[in-house]
């Protein structure tokens, strides 16, 4: 059998097809199972070294809904920041879904959050409609992140998002998908989450509405967002409420 095979030109290519397509598939089941994963600390590769040189002719996209943006957030952008030559922060949407606070809105907060941090000078922040997946290609992104806070809390639902970024680009574009790599949160941050912004957010408007002291409720959103943005953090999502 071996041996026809290989006396057969055809034949041949087609054993060598073949053998390529279960590897290709081989390396994305593994990339699912497997998840690469960053933890805290980050680390930097060595000055000059040649993964650092590479890293800094690099773009990455990081994914998100920032919703809204906070610390937890900033502190990983400064990190990629510092690390790579680019990086796009993207907030995708769904333009048949209605949001109480836009996309748009969010990546203004984001933006004005990056503006004023000297250290995000080579980050962007992109609207993107459609797979972010797509977009990152034309970017020429070499990897794809996503922020958590440990993969024993989020691991869950961005094993989904994983699937899709992992097998979407060959199925639905024909290209080989970017490496998706997931930055765990700094410990010091992993209480912050959107969902808590956006809480206390409707406290403050209701301490408003009532006539009652929001001091405490100012102090403890500056905890959560750079001061600079808490005063519009607490307009737009106080107003969504």
């Amino acid at each position: 059998m071996i041996s026809s095979i290989l006396d057969s030109p055809v034949l041949l290519v087609c054993a060598a097809a073949l053998l390529s397509i279960a590897a290709a598939i081989s390396i994305l089941i593994f990339r699912v199972i497997f998840p690469t994963i960053i933890t805290h600390p980050w680390r930097l590769p060595p000055k000059d070294s040649r993964q650092s040189k590479s890293d800094k002719k690099s773009t990455v996209v990081l994914a998100g809904s920032f919703n809204p943006p906070h610390l937890g957030h900033l502190v990983m952008i400064r990190y990629l920041a510092e690390r790579y030559g680019r990086v796009i922060c993207c907030i995708g949407v769904n333009p048949n879904k209605q949001y109480d606070v836009t996309p748009q809105s969010r990546a203004e907060i984001l933006r004005e959050m990056l503006i004023h941090d000297g250290g995000c000078n080579n980050v962007t922040v992109e609207v993107v409609s459609g797979y972010i997946w797509r977009f990152a290609r034309t970017q020429n992104a070499s990897s794809f992140f996503r922020g958590i806070r440990t993969w024993d809390a989020d691991g869950g639902d961005e094993r989904t998002l994983q699937i899709l970024n992992t097998w979407g680009p060959l199925i639905l574009g024909r290209i080989w998908p970017m490496k998706t790599m997931f930055l765990e949160g700094d410990p010091q941050y992993r209480h912050v989450s959107s969902t808590l912004v956006r809480q206390i957010c409707v406290r403050r408007k209701e301490a408003i509405e009532s006539e009652d002291s929001n001091a405490d409720i100012n102090e403890e959103l500056t905890r959560l967002v750079p001061e600079r943005v808490a005063s519009k953090v607490a307009e737009v999502y106080g107003a969504s409420s």
